[in-house]
């Protein structure tokens, strides 16, 4: 049996389920979109609806609560590998019991013949409701009994950089383009998904899903480069927006192995307190800290190389050694390119 272990397949496996309700949720919506009165009987006291709600706004909350429930249980269940083990049964068991009850409601609209006052929730899809919920939960318990998880789901530092071996007047420079090819195909889809919804679901959706796709797939690929000007990082499709950290603006740059989830909460460009992230996989990354205290880390091949050379350059902003070589000396340049 092959054991699996990482934060990296807990967060895949936790986030599984709620993307495939999500599309079923997405692609039903659509199938009976013109079988669906406007508002939506939404709410039932027993069998008889007592609450309503637009189509178009059902589809957003609908949409927003399945990827809210599931963004947060993928962030609860990086922490320590018993409480993963459990926060994967409860995802399982929740979207089956939530994505269960708005399949129903779609499903009891649709024969509501125009008018939602007249539609009927089934006792027996309340019942299907939660044994889809115990259901599921199972299997993610089944799952789970197949990981073999460390105590601590915490990353390793990286390899200790220390500088390159500069002679005064000297210079260097270095630059590594970084991707995701998962993220891209990833806003590929949610563009694609986007474009695809305009008709049967309306601008109101279709168009912000189609923005953040085109946003996910800008965010897909980096450029990062190291050199005098001290570290500069850009996506590789437009030209903004783009981090610049001046050498005067740097204490000390490292190799360090960086968790997504754990560390930054996720992919893409990150912000959380005392960092900043560029993260678009896990591994080894490129640390640099500010005068300030704040860390910048970019996730990128040959890190060690990149805080070498910030760590050989951060000294020369105190006058020690000139920044810019003078008129005619030969730059050299430290990255060693694949």
């Amino acid at each position: 049996m092959k054991q699996i272990t990482g934060r990296g397949t807990m967060a895949a496996l936790t986030a599984l389920p709620f993307a495939v309700a999500l599309t079923v949720e997405l692609v039903l919506f659509a199938v009976l979109r013109d079988r669906l009165p406007d508002p939506l009987a939404t709410h039932f006291a027993g069998t008889v609806p007592d609450g309503f709600t637009g189509r178009t706004g059902f589809a957003v909350l609908s949409a927003g609560l399945t990827v809210g429930t599931g963004a947060l249980f993928v962030l609860a269940g990086t922490r320590r590998a018993t409480f993963a083990r459990w926060s994967v049964v409860t995802a399982y068991a929740t979207v089956g019991l939530v994505g269960s009850a708005l399949v129903s409601v779609l499903l009891a609209n649709a024969d509501a013949n125009d008018a939602a006052a007249d539609a009927r929730m089934p006792l027996w899809h309340q019942i299907a409701a939660l044994l889809v919920g115990v259901a599921l939960g199972l299997v993610g318990w089944l799952v789970t009994r197949r990981l073999t998880l460390p105590d601590s789901l915490s990353g390793q530092d990286g390899p200790d950089t220390g500088r390159l071996d500069l002679a005064e007047g000297e210079v260097a420079g270095w630059t590594r383009t970084v991707s995701s090819r998962p993220l891209a195909l990833l806003g590929l889809a949610i563009t694609v998904l986007g474009c695809a919804l305009v008709v049967p679901v309306g601008w109101p959706v279709a168009v912000p899903l189609a923005l953040l796709g085109l946003l996910t797939v800008n965010f897909s690929s980096f450029t990062v480069t190291v050199g005098p000007r001290g570290l500069g990082v850009s996506p590789a499709v437009l030209p903004r927006p783009r981090l610049r950290v001046p050498l005067a603006d740097m204490s000390e740059a490292s190799s360090r192995s960086i968790n997504p989830l754990g560390d930054f909460g996720g992919w893409g460009w990150r912000i959380r307190p005392g960092a900043t992230g560029i993260i678009l996989r896990s591994g080894e990354a490129l640390v640099v800290k500010r005068a300030s205290g704040r860390e910048i880390a970019v996730t990128v091949d040959d890190s060690a190389t990149a805080a070498a050379l910030l760590n050989s350059l951060i000294p020369r902003t105190a006058g020690t050694v000139p920044a810019v070589p003078p008129t005619g000396t030969t730059s050299t340049d430290a990255s060693t390119r694949p």
